[in-house]
């Protein structure tokens, strides 16, 4: 934009900005400014790789040993190897210890089924159509009751 005093009304140039009568700060914090205000595409649009390598070389970062240093590399190489094998040795300990939960959930349930056949032999047996015809008496009590207050 143009500050000039006379042309505080008229419209900015097409091109680069002018700060014409300000201070050299100014107008350095000013176009610092608006260099940080304009937008960048977002990643996801962009058609190029990130940086400035090709991508099959990107990927294959991980996978390159860095030359020399071979000491250090076995080092990391056996904490490695000695961090998986702990996991590994863990989540055995914790399935050891899943298949003895089932197994005691399994033999109580066979014991619990065992008392119940037990039981179920003593249990003095009720008729259901008698439980029944007495309820439905009752019913027909409270019907009756019903119709009296009626």
């Amino acid at each position: 934009m143009e500050t000039a005093r006379g042309s505080a009304a008229s419209l900015p140039p097409a091109g680069l900005l002018v700060f014409a009568g300000s201070a050299e700060r100014d107008v350095a914090f000013a176009k610092a400014f608006w260099n940080s205000v304009t937008l960048q595409p977002p990643l996801e649009s962009r058609l190029g790789p990130g940086g400035p390598r090709p991508r099959e070389t990107q990927r294959n970062i991980a996978f390159q040993i860095p030359p020399g240093n071979n000491q250090s590399e076995q080092i990391i190489l056996e904490a490695h190897k000695a961090q998986k094998a702990e996991e590994k040795e863990k989540y055995l300990q914790k399935a050891k210890r899943r298949d003895e939960i089932l197994a005691l959930l399994r033999k109580q349930r066979e014991e619990r089924i065992t008392k119940e056949q037990i039981s179920c032999l003593h249990k003095p047996k009720t008729k259901t159509h008698q439980v029944r015809a007495k309820i439905s008496d009752s019913d027909i009590e409270d019907q009756e009751t019903v119709k009296a207050l009626e």
